[in-house]
């Protein structure tokens, strides 16, 4: 991808007393880094357990990781985040606190993208049109979180990885759950669809996201990727 890819993103404390969330990309000439982070809201210190996290994953050595291990993505996001675990720790001990988070991960190289994630925050995918959730919520029944950064309790920190191709055109939407789970999936493929640059279809999804209710911290990060969908697609959409 000689062109860089178009990013934006928006975070907004909404009805919270506090902002827990916590965003950030990086991009050059080799691919793009993309990370979103939800603070656990019931721990103290929890905003900057999402924003070392963050942080951690957007300075990793993904290529040199992936060059090391067959091409692979894989083995570079898995350590990206286990490295994120021991900051986010780190930073606990350092700050006093017992703060928790989320995180969704994108790495884009080349035509090859990896993504990973711990907890609800997710990663979306539109292409062709069709909006599909690359990631699958770790919760339990109850709806409390399952894996998290930074528990010292046993709770699984392990990353659910997905490694797929990248084709031009594609948008990808990364979302904490006061976006996704205000929003009905008809509802963000109908912004991310709507040609609008990416700063803007961010924007809009943390504005719906808030004008429907939501009652959390709400961020949205989008990547589109250089280049036109197809010309029957563009007209269908």
């Amino acid at each position: 991808m000689s062109r860089p890819f178009d990013v934006g993103s928006c975070s907004e404390q909404g009805r919270r007393d506090y902002q827990q969330d916590s965003a950030g990309h990086t991009q050059g000439p080799a691919g793009l880094v993309a990370a979103v982070a939800d603070g656990l809201g019931s721990y103290e210190g929890s905003d900057k357990a999402a924003q070392v996290a963050v942080r951690t994953v957007l300075g990793y050595p993904y290529l040199s990781e992936a060059a090391a291990f067959d091409g692979s993505l894989k083995r570079g996001l898995e350590s990206a985040v286990a490295y994120a675990h021991r900051d986010v720790q780190h930073e606990q001990r350092v700050g006093r606190h017992s703060g928790l988070t989320t995180l969704a991960l994108l790495v884009v190289a080349g035509g090859r993208a990896a993504v990973a994630h711990v907890g609800d925050s997710r990663v979306y995918r539109l292409r062709a049109g069709t909006l599909e959730q690359l990631t699958e919520d770790h919760r339990d029944s109850r709806h409390v979180l399952t894996r998290c950064l930074g528990s010292r309790r046993g709770t699984d920190c392990t990353p659910d990885v997905l490694e797929t191709d990248v084709q031009p055109g594609d948008v990808w939407l990364l979302s904490t759950d006061g976006v996704h789970d205000s929003l009905t999936p008809e509802q963000l493929a109908a912004v991310l669809t709507d040609g609008a640059d990416a700063q803007v279809a961010a924007q809009a999804l943390v504005e719906s996201a808030l004008a429907a209710g939501s009652r959390d911290n709400c961020t949205a990060l989008v990547v589109r990727v250089p280049g036109d969908a197809p010309e029957t697609v563009r007209g269908a959409a």
